[in-house]
């Protein structure tokens, strides 16, 4: 009998997440102009379907 093992899916939220927070940063710190007010609000989505798709 084979044992199969799972494979690994790619950390799409994390990466998202990961890039949004970058950005954000580097805007904080004025190493870029971004006019992007609503940010967080991309954030705070991510975050909910990270937190829902993990109860899937």
């Amino acid at each position: 009998m084979k044992n199969i093992t799972p494979r690994k899916r790619f950390p799409t939220f994390a990466v998202i997440v990961l890039v949004i927070g970058i950005i954000w940063l580097l805007g904080e710190m004025g190493m870029i102009t971004i006019d992007i007010p609503w940010i967080p609000v991309i954030v705070i989505i991510i975050a909910l379907g990270w937190i829902v798709n993990s109860f899937r």
